[in-house]
This record gives structure tokens, sequence and C-alpha cells, in this order.
């Protein structure tokens, strides 16, 4: 087999096959890395949104000097008390729960270190889209509730511009400006029971199997296999293709049957060992193409 791979041709496909397996070997590498990437990211996800409720100036810093863009904390359960500031709700429009199609309502809360923007929950559009639906109202006075961090966007939410106070996104740098007062960035989603959910469908909490989203961790792995396994296939095509080759010519050399002579041995072949080392060379020669 060494004399078929020695051929300029082999030498050749040698080189392309390391090449592709080089390739092969830097994607499985990646996609190790994101697995192991998402793997860390689904259990700090699990764990904050497991993790005792804290108040949301010790999470996220004041709201004028904020030690996190929010981005980081998604999930957590945070702890805010102020008061509700209804002149300035919107309605997330486009939100689905559940099938239904309808609004989230975001109502901002002012507290002494800041505003949250909170959305107290979910009401399903029955009208068109450009109407607005019936809203319960949040409570007046000081309120104290538990929400669930999720993390804003940086789009401009079109307010204004959409009917009546429906917006695209939520963007606390657009929604201070109309407040007139700092606004952490991200907003918090009511637990169920808390103060402002009343008459509101609770948001949902979030699918834990695989929170942030994306290819499954499993799925990840299968990756990682499927490449690595590419390369050493590719590794192995030239001593496959030579196997056959050789093969392949082997059979078609095979001799034509010779008469037994008079001085052989009853029962032993005319060509001996010397038939068979003209046979191994003749195929040698073929395959180094000296033939």
């Amino acid at each position: 087999m060494l004399s078929t791979l020695r051929q300029p041709r082999y030498l050749g496909l040698f080189g392309l096959v390391l090449v592709l397996a080089a390739v092969c070997g830097l994607a499985g590498t990646w996609q190790l890395e994101r697995f192991q990437d998402k793997h860390s990211t689904n259990q700090r996800l699990r764990a904050d949104n497991q993790d005792r409720p804290r108040d949301v100036a010790a999470v996220l810093g004041s709201a004028d000097a904020p030690t996190s863009d929010g981005a980081a904390q998604r999930y957590r359960q945070v702890t805010a008390t102020g008061s509700y500031l209804p002149e300035h709700e919107t309605l997330l429009r486009q939100q689905s729960v559940d099938g239904d199609v309808g609004v989230v309502v975001l109502t901002p809360l002012r507290t002494s270190d800041g505003v949250l923007l909170v959305a107290r929950g979910f009401v399903r559009q029955t009208g068109a889209a450009t109407s607005t639906p019936t809203i319960p109202a949040s409570p007046s006075g000081t309120v104290s509730v538990t929400a669930r961090l999720e993390p804003a966007g940086s789009k401009p939410d079109q307010y204004g511009r959409l009917p009546g106070r429906q917006i695209d996104t939520v963007n606390p740098e657009q929604q201070s400006g109309r407040i007139g007062a700092p606004v952490w960035n991200g907003y918090a989603a009511l637990l169920a029971g808390q103060p402002g959910s009343a008459g509101l469908t609770v948001l949902p909490s979030p699918d834990l199997s695989n929170p942030a989203g994306g290819a499954d961790e499993p799925q990840h792995v299968a990756y990682v296999v499927q490449w690595y396994l590419f390369g050493l296939l590719a590794l192995c095509a030239p001593f496959v293709m030579a196997a056959a080759e050789r093969r392949r010519l082997a059979e078609g050399a095979q001799p034509a049957p010779v008469a037994p002579s008079s001085s052989s041995p009853p029962g032993q072949p005319a060509t001996g060992r010397a038939a068979a080392k003209a046979k191994k060379a003749s195929l040698d020669d073929r395959l180094a193409g000296r033939s």
C-alpha cells in the first residue's frame, strides 16, 4: 500500500484532506466553546431565577449611576418599593401569551433610587391593532412589589407614532426622557399576586430547560462530535481509496489458469513461488505507473 500512497496524486490528496481535517477540527473546537458558554450561561440564569429576591438597587445600583446594564441579571428576582406613575404608562404591543396576541402593560414605579419599568401583566387584543384595550388601573399610594428582571432594548420605541400609548420596544433611555427621572436599564415582570397585577394575565415564567435560547446543549454536543468525526473521516479517505484501488487492480491482474506440468507433484500449482512474486511485482508496477 505504501507504493500506492507515494504516488503524486495521493500526495496531493493528503494535502487536501489535511486542510479539510484542520477546518473540521477548528469548527469542532468552536462548537465546543459555544457549548461551554451555553452551559455556563444556562446555569447562571437558572441560579438567578431561583435566588432570593433582593432590592433592585442592590442588584443594579442606583438608576442614575447603575453598576450593571441589566442584561447580566436577566431572570433575577428583585424587590422595589415606591409609587406607580400611571400618567407615564405605555403598552408594549404585538406580544403573545398562551397563543393570544395583545399588549404588555408597562407602568413606571418611582422609588427612592430611581424609576423601575414594571411589566404589570398582559391584556389580550380584542379589537383592531390600532385600538387600545381596556387596561385595569394600577394601585395608588406606596406599594412593594417582587418582579423578575428582563433586558431592555435600544431601538426607538416609536412612542407617539403609534396609536394611543403603544410602543414597539422597551427603551429605558427614551422612557427616562419622557418621565424626567433616571430609569434602570431594563424592566421587571411582576410575579403573580403582586400589587398592580389584578385584572391582568401574569407573564409566564421563563423556560429554564434552555433559558439562554438558541440551540440546546445536547445539540451543541452533537455538532462537536459531528465536526471531529468529519475530520477523522477525511484523514482516513486516502488510505481507504488506496486500499480500494489496490484491490481492484489485484482482481484485474489474476493470471489465466495454467495446465499442471508433468514435473509438478500431483495437486500442486505449476506457478509456485516464482509466479506469486511475478504477480506482486506486476501489481506494484501498475500501481506505481510503470506499466
